[in-house]
């Protein structure tokens, strides 16, 4: 390997450990903005996190790779995905980026205490609790097409065996299909699981007699 070839790697890996050590000190800035109610603290870190998200998701998907650290260390194993997988996990990156930011921005303007009615209201609605479901089950889906979609260089570092990898794939993607069902059920058709759930206890009782 030449001079240069080393120089390159290793310029890349310091740069990667400095945006790991700026990360943490963001989560950390952001723990102690929530432990003591700074709110401005509190937004910057959340909507920084989101953009940085945003945008890291976004360059995933338009250059088709992704390297993904898979511990918070300063020199951690990485996957080194492409392809369909690396747009996967982009999408991933841009969903991840929605619940920051707008955590950051509910932050600012109702602080730590958010209304309680707001709160209800929104785990009372089928539409917004079913497509929060359907959104958390779509990611699992997406995260689980990952471990089934790469190829054995992707997990060079971690040594990840692909029974492992292609189980924790299949569960995954089987969980997050039934999580959309379950959540789009609740936003088209509300009161349907709650229906299908008394007639299953119902029938369990009824076996039991």
């Amino acid at each position: 390997m030449t001079g240069s070839a080393l120089d390159v790697r290793g310029d890349t890996g310091m740069k990667n450990k400095l945006i790991t050590l700026g990360l943490l000190v963001l989560i950390l800035g952001g723990a102690a903005g929530i432990h003591y109610r700074i709110p401005i603290i509190v937004t910057a870190v959340s909507v920084g996190l989101a953009l940085f998200a945003g945008v890291s998701g976004l360059r995933m998907v338009v250059t088709r790779t992704a390297v993904v650290a898979t511990n918070d260390s300063l020199d951690p194993y990485k996957e080194y995905h492409t392809g369909l997988s690396a747009q996967l996990y982009g999408v991933l990156f841009l969903m991840l980026s929605v619940p920051l930011g707008a955590f950051g921005v509910l932050y600012w303007v109702h602080g730590g205490d958010p209304p309680a009615a707001l709160m209800e209201a929104m785990v009372r609605s089928p539409l917004i609790s079913g497509l929060a479901a359907a959104a958390s089950g779509t990611a699992l889906v997406l995260y689980g097409l990952t471990r089934l979609l790469s190829g054995n260089a992707t997990f060079v570092e971690t040594r990840t065996r692909p029974f492992e990898r292609r189980l924790l794939g299949v569960y995954c993607v089987g969980i997050g299909a039934l999580i959309i069902t379950m959540g789009v059920i609740r936003a088209a058709a509300p009161g349907t699981l709650t229906r299908l759930r008394d007639a299953g206890i119902a029938r369990i009782l009824e076996l039991a007699k």
